[in-house]
């Protein structure tokens, strides 16, 4: 599969969190190390966050259950807030956080400034396509996540977008390519319908020769909060987004 085919099939998923209790913890740690064949990237949680998946399995769980099955799920943060909710068994609603992973198929493989180039022309020709409710990819991986959603849960789920949008790029490098999003999702389980707007910065990252997929969703508040919350809160994702990829860089910049 060369770089400008498994561009094509990148989408981020939308993770419905909420009702989250506590689970089997750990310690909390401030940065995390991923081996990626024979390099190990380092990826520094965000201020105020903290990785979650390493210290509660159910959050784990959940995201490896979304995960498109092309992609390994790495790493996911939340808030310090929301991490101590469930370290005291409380339920958390989830606003803002954060997911890390990686093609499968280019995990150990050499990622190449030209390889770089050819995946985001890919997206950029066909992001409208791979963003449609309605078209093929997103129907598998949507079935795909609520096929797992539900064998995870014990119950059935389906999850569905009724819109995605492409809110255009807004950080353009050599080694970064960002890109703002707009999903309303929806989620069915047990008969009850949930919808979600939720704002996401989608980043491709070259760091270290591999291809790290970074994404950063915070959530709408409601339907109606749309008009006066997108602005600023896409203001908030961009900056949020570019300071912790620049953090991402500089971390690995050390460790050569």
């Amino acid at each position: 599969m060369n770089a400008r085919h498994f561009a094509l099939q990148v989408v981020a998923l939308v993770v419905v969190a909420g009702g989250l209790v506590h689970a089997q913890t750990h310690e909390a740690v401030a940065g995390s190390s991923v081996q990626l064949g024979d390099k190990v990237v380092v990826i520094p949680a965000p201020a105020g966050f903290e990785e979650a998946s390493t210290q509660f399995k159910e959050v784990k769980d959940r995201f490896i259950a979304t995960e498109a099955p092309i992609n390994d799920f790495l790493l996911a943060h939340f808030p310090i807030d929301d991490c101590q909710a469930l370290r005291n068994r409380k339920p958390i609603d989830l606003s803002r956080y954060t997911k890390v992973a990686v093609l499968k198929e280019f995990r150990e493989k050499p990622f190449s400034d030209a390889d770089m180039t050819a995946t985001l022309t890919a997206f950029r020709t066909n992001g409208g396509a791979l963003l449609d409710p309605d078209g093929p990819t997103m129907k598998r991986l949507l079935e795909n996540a609520s096929r797992n959603l539900s064998s995870l849960e014990g119950k059935q789920i389906d999850l569905g977008f009724n819109a995605t949008e492409n809110l255009g790029e807004f950080d353009v490098r050599p080694e970064v390519f960002s890109v703002m999003l707009l999903f309303t999702s929806r989620m069915d389980s047990g008969g009850t319908q949930s919808i979600t707007q939720m704002l996401s910065s989608l980043s491709f990252l070259k760091v270290r020769e591999r291809l790290v997929y970074v994404m950063v969703y915070r959530k709408i508040s409601s339907p109606a909060a749309l008009k006066t919350e997108l602005k600023p809160s896409m203001v908030e994702v961009k900056q949020f987004t570019t300071k912790w990829v620049n953090e991402i860089l500089a971390a690995n910049k050390k460790e050569r």
